[in-house]
């Protein structure tokens, strides 16, 4: 064998344990909840359709779990991995060849890029147009064409200095009822509200139907039947802003975080899930150091186990702790990048520590 074929073996042999107990585990997980999904909204989907429908909704639901349980599959996978190594001492025998817990470790990491890639297609590119999918087949079941519907609540929106509420929006956002406009100037300043019936998009932009227009210093409103609207939002903005979806393209936190277009939340949502992007695209090499310790006992003894089990109890608090930041973050509470990514480090450093211990 030459020098170094080894080396290049061994990453081979462990990437294709370790993806394919992962992969098992990944689909095992998703058809659970899928199942359970299914189960609560199954009358509801019968009741609109039939089998079809129920085939389509679970087709579209689909990446959004799949991206979702990435890096707890990851944690579950490794920790199958390396116990399956050392119930085979193939551990044992990989430590007397010299091969030390990080040469182990790192032979898997080939596998995690794999899973990185995979969880960034899905939560970036698949999941926002699946579930944009969805949530306009689910909400236009029986609606009329080009009609606004009630929204569930109140939707409330910046639009540049403008500041503008909605009651009610058609599902392509080309036509809007119950519109409250307050226009400013760079200071924030008010300089007209206005109250419109209706307003609609058309090729000339939007246009605002029976009004009433106040300013500042007028002791009576202006009725006017109609008013052209030219910094109003895209349909499409008003659209995806009136029915949000979890899932959001990586070009729309962008435009958020930097305030450009219509948006409902502050500057700190936009930057803290950025940042969270970033820090997701780190949690399955996490997962796998938080999994390694599992490696290490001999197959009959009680200890093999309980290091699996904190490893797997790790995973979980960090998943845990991960959702808890992040949501401080969105709501203005913590720094974004401090919310983004203290729960990576932290646990990582953990990892670390466990995987140090191993070695001395």
């Amino acid at each position: 064998m030459a020098p170094g074929t080894g080396l290049m073996i061994l990453p081979r042999y462990l990437s294709r344990i370790f993806l394919g107990l992962t992969a098992a585990v990944l689909l095992g997980l998703v058809a659970l909840l899928q199942l359970l999904d299914l189960l609560d909204k199954a009358s509801e989907l019968l009741q609109r359709g039939g089998l079809t429908d129920v085939g389509r909704y679970a087709l579209l639901r689909l990446p959004t779990m799949l991206g979702q349980l990435v890096s707890l599959a990851v944690l579950v996978g490794a920790i199958l991995t390396f116990r399956r190594l050392a119930g085979t001492l193939e551990i044992t025998a990989l430590r007397t060849l010299g091969l030390g817990a990080w040469r182990i470790l790192g032979a898997v990491l080939p596998a995690c890029v794999l899973a990185v890639a995979l969880q960034a297609a899905l939560l970036l590119a698949i999941a926002p147009r699946t579930e944009r999918t969805l949530a306009d087949w689910w909400d236009g079941r029986g609606a009329a064409e080009g009609q606004p519907m009630a929204l569930a609540q109140r939707l409330w929106l910046r639009n540049g200095t403008e500041i503008v509420s909605v009651e009610s929006a058609s599902l392509d956002g080309r036509s809007l009822a119950g519109i409250l406009l307050v226009r400013r100037d760079a200071e924030g300043q008010a300089l007209e509200r206005i109250d419109a019936r209706r307003a609609i998009h058309g090729p000339e932009g939007w246009r605002l139907l029976q009004l009433r227009l106040v300013r500042p210093g007028e002791s009576r409103p202006q009725v006017l039947a109609e008013l052209a609207w030219a910094e109003g939002p895209s349909p499409e903005a008003i659209r995806d802003l009136a029915r949000p979806t979890a899932a959001q393209p990586l070009d729309r936190l962008l435009a958020g975080q930097r305030g450009e277009g219509a948006v409902t939340r502050g500057p700190a949502f936009y930057a803290t899930r950025l940042q969270a992007v970033a820090a997701t695209m780190i949690a399955p090499f996490v997962m796998v150091l938080l999994a390694a310790p599992s490696a290490f006992g001999l197959p009959r003894q009680a200890d093999g186990y309980r290091r699996g089990g904190i490893g797997l109890a790790l995973g979980l608090g960090y998943l845990v702790v991960n959702g808890l930041l992040n949501a401080m973050g969105e709501a203005g509470g913590l720094e974004p990048h401090l919310a983004a990514w203290t729960a990576p480090l932290a646990f990582a450093l953990v990892g670390l520590l466990r995987l140090w211990h191993e070695e001395v």
